[in-house]
């Protein structure tokens, strides 16, 4: 995450302290097998509290806001996980509540990202509804991400879409009520089907479509829709969420919506359709159109259509592969910073039709598909290796997939690792090594949680994985050291060396130790006072790690049981 400057200032806190503190427990004592642990607080533990004690919402100066702002905005991208494993949950609930609406939004906003942990932050959101335009648009949104657990706030929405005249608030609340399922407001959301603001009309349709008894009902109106092109998108989806007698019923509107000059519109309707094999012939006579995105959406459709539906088409979508034609019909709305690029299966028909014979498994162009790993552009050779990881173990193909290990584009050595990983080819695993000093730590962290697939192959090559433990980057160190967990008799030999990042500065590598710990058998349950000491440690994620450690290491964690057994799920 981009770390805001006054994150940055405290880079200089010094590695670790030169005196042991009681921190994290009281039970730290001499241990014969390992030089002592010393009961510390690292730098990490200092920079998660200072995160915590930040004031987000305290805003002094504009420079200092919009850091505050971008960090909110990054912590909500990272989602329900990252939320999860490192503790800021609260500190982005309090901003919640933010004199501030810039900074109460931005936290609203991120609260909803972050899933089922943020729901549980779900009455701070619902206060928000009565805020500023602004405020109240990001809550109600964050409401609706909740899923029906928020269905408790339905009159609380029902009362914002009724009162609020701006298009943006009311678009909000409308889709929230879709999403929580709130049934006693269709007749109401119905009403603003034909709304002058494509807004409010566009989230009335897709909150419809989530309303199964309405929607049904509705379904005429909506497909009505389907002429606007601002809320045709929203009218495809929702027609989409209704099922497949609906789409039945609908088919001849909907197909036309595969030439939509928008990719997002085009791949709805591809998805839409894609529940209907009858759908297959029209997006088979699309495979030779004249827009290359069209054809790939064509080409998309009929992979999701499956074998039984398209096969009669897969020569076709084959002939695909030496389509070199691209789509840059919305580049410049990527130049301008306007929306994301599309993504290189809705822009190249190369790209589309590998993705496509992968959801067929068609076995039969395999080498076609291998042929692929050869192209110049880096997105066609990803897509490759996607497909072939669809197509399942095809033994004489793992040779062209080692090529794609010395690509240029360090993605591609990326994902030929995780194909390789994916198809266990365990003949392939001696090419891996050689990946433990890319430049890239993507890379060399694929590699070796690659070797891990297949942990036979990996004892052969302990001593290089166990040089890894001192990367510089702490995935990289955690990768190493849950490969070795995963060799068996093998990898119990740097159990010690393992216990030693229990200390380090980097949380995943602490969180990494205990995990590995915990898979070592007796070798590793020796150290269970050492991983007892990470119950206590600032991060949940490593919490959590040594919770699970002890509670496989039987006997030798008993004395520490209680303590695991009254750890606390995400207390922060």
């Amino acid at each position: 995450l981009k770390q805001p400057s006054w994150l940055r200032q405290i880079r200089g806190l010094k590695r670790i302290s030169s005196t042991p503190l009681p921190g994290r427990g009281t039970r730290a004592k001499q241990d014969s097998r390992l030089p002592r642990l010393r009961v510390i607080q690292t730098s990490m533990d200092r920079l998660t509290n200072f995160v915590r004690a930040q004031p987000l919402g305290a805003a002094e100066g504009l420079h200092k806001k919009e850091e505050l702002l971008q960090w909110l905005v990054n912590v909500g991208r990272s989602g329900e996980k990252c939320a999860e494993n490192f503790g800021y949950i609260g500190t982005v609930a309090q901003s919640a509540s933010d004199m501030d609406d810039d900074v109460a939004a931005a936290a609203l906003a991120a609260l909803g990202d972050m899933g089922e942990v943020g729901s549980r932050h779900m009455h701070v959101v619902a206060k928000a509804l009565s805020r500023s335009p602004k405020v109240a648009a990001a809550a109600a949104r964050s409401l609706g991400l909740f899923g029906p657990e928020a269905a408790r706030y339905e009159e609380d929405l029902g009362s914002l879409m009724e009162r609020s005249t701006d298009e943006t608030v009311q678009a909000a609340a409308i889709a929230a009520l879709g999403r929580i399922g709130a049934e006693a407001q269709a007749s109401h959301i119905s009403s603003l089907l034909d709304s002058s603001f494509a807004v409010v009309s566009g989230a009335a349709c897709q909150a419809l479509g989530r309303l199964p008894r309405s929607g049904m009902q509705e379904a005429p109106r909506i497909v009505q829709k389907l002429k606007v092109a601002s809320i045709r998108y929203a009218a495809v989806s929702a027609l989409a969420n209704l099922g497949p007698s609906i789409v039945e019923k609908y088919m001849s509107d909907i197909m036309p919506c595969l030439e939509d000059k928008d990719s997002r519109t085009r791949l709805s309707a591809a998805e839409a359709l894609s529940i209907v094999p009858a759908a297959a012939s029209g997006a088979g006579a699309l495979l030779k159109h004249q827009d290359p995105g069209v054809r790939c959406t064509a080409a998309l459709c009929l992979g999701r259509l499956g074998k039984e539906a398209a096969d009669s088409y897969v020569n076709d979508i084959a002939s695909l592969l030496s389509d070199d034609a691209e789509d840059n019909s919305e580049s410049y709305m990527a130049i301008g910073g306007g929306s994301l690029r599309p993504v290189a299966t809705l822009r190249r028909p190369r790209c589309a039709a590998l993705a496509a014979l992968g959801m067929l498994g068609s076995v039969k162009h395999a080498n076609d598909i291998c042929d692929a790993l050869m192209d110049k552009s880096h997105e066609v050779k990803l897509a490759a290796l996607d497909a072939l990881m669809q197509l399942g173990d095809l033994g004489r193909l793992t040779v062209m997939i080692q090529t794609a290990l010395e690509d240029d584009v360090y993605m591609v050595r990326v994902k030929a690792c995780e194909c390789l990983a994916s198809l266990k080819a365990e003949d392939a695993m001696n090419s891996l090594p050689e990946l433990f000093e890319d430049s890239a730590p993507s890379v060399r962290q694929a590699a070796l949680e690659a070797l891990a697939s297949c942990p036979e192959a990996a004892k052969n090559y302990s001593s290089e994985v166990f040089k890894c433990m001192n990367d510089e980057y702490g995935n990289v160190r955690a990768a190493a050291m849950l490969t070795l967990a995963s060799m068996g008799a093998v990898g119990q030999n740097y159990a010690s060396a393992i216990a030693m990042e229990l200390n380090c500065q980097d949380m995943v590598v602490r969180a990494a130790a205990c995990e590995a710990l915990g898979k070592l058998g007796d070798h590793g349950a020796a150290f269970a006072e050492e991983v007892s000491l990470c119950l206590e440690d600032q991060v949940p994620m490593v919490q959590q790690a040594a919770k699970k450690a002890m509670e496989r290491m039987g006997a030798e964690a008993l004395p520490y049981i209680d303590s695991a057994q009254s750890l606390t799920n995400g207390g922060y």
